[in-house]
């Protein structure tokens, strides 16, 4: 059974990161090539998890989709997901911080339902569920969003990924290795988001 440990590695390959981004933009990075790059690195259980974590971003229709290729490829692989990592702390809490009132009363302004919808759903079935870490589960979220383009989102995950330990240096290697497939513009526009992140977290000299 696939651990966290074996998966701390998806950051140096970024494989599985560019399977979240493919899932988000298959007309940028075809969803089979990045299935068949990720499976090169990491286990079948491994990819899985990767494409469950992708719903709450790039939806069902891909996920099951994905799911779908992966098993064709291994019929016989284990469908029952390895015990959830044990979490002090919600990852709604761990992404948004002292942030999380206002943003759920963002939600709220929206759409009144938006609030139990993500918070209950994406974050408490989906991500708390997961095997993965908080910070995997982050770098997977930024990829996902990149190839969108929806840059007020990557905004607050770029700073969850590093409020939940991912180092900025990981963080631009992820954004230097998607510069052949994410649309320029974005790609130019998520390194001065991560920048400007970076410069805020400095202390005062």
């Amino acid at each position: 059974m696939a651990s966290i440990a074996d998966y701390s590695s998806y950051m140096k390959n970024l494989s599985c990161c560019h399977l979240s981004f493919a899932l988000a933009a298959p007309e940028r990075l075809a969803v089979e090539t990045a299935l068949s790059q990720s499976l090169q690195q990491h286990t079948a259980e491994e990819v899985e998890e990767t494409i469950l974590q992708s719903i709450p971003y790039s939806g069902f229709p891909a996920a099951v989709e994905a799911l779908g290729w992966l098993r064709e490829r291994f019929p016989t692989a284990s469908s029952q997901r390895p015990t959830s990592s044990a979490r002090t702390t919600g990852l709604f809490d761990s992404v948004y911080g002292t942030a999380r009132e206002r943003v759920l009363e963002s939600l709220r302004k929206r759409h009144p339902d938006l609030e139990t919808w993500i918070e209950q759903f994406a974050y408490r079935t989906v991500m708390d569920s997961s095997w993965l870490d908080a910070a995997q589960i982050e770098s997977l979220a930024v990829a996902s969003l990149i190839g969108q383009g929806r840059m007020s989102p990557l905004h607050s995950h770029l700073r969850g990924a590093l409020r939940t330990g991912v180092k900025a240096s990981e963080l631009k290697e992820l954004l230097d290795s998607l510069e052949p497939l994410a649309h320029p513009e974005v790609l130019e526009a998520s390194r001065e988001l991560l920048r400007q992140l970076t410069l805020k977290d400095q202390p005062d000299h």
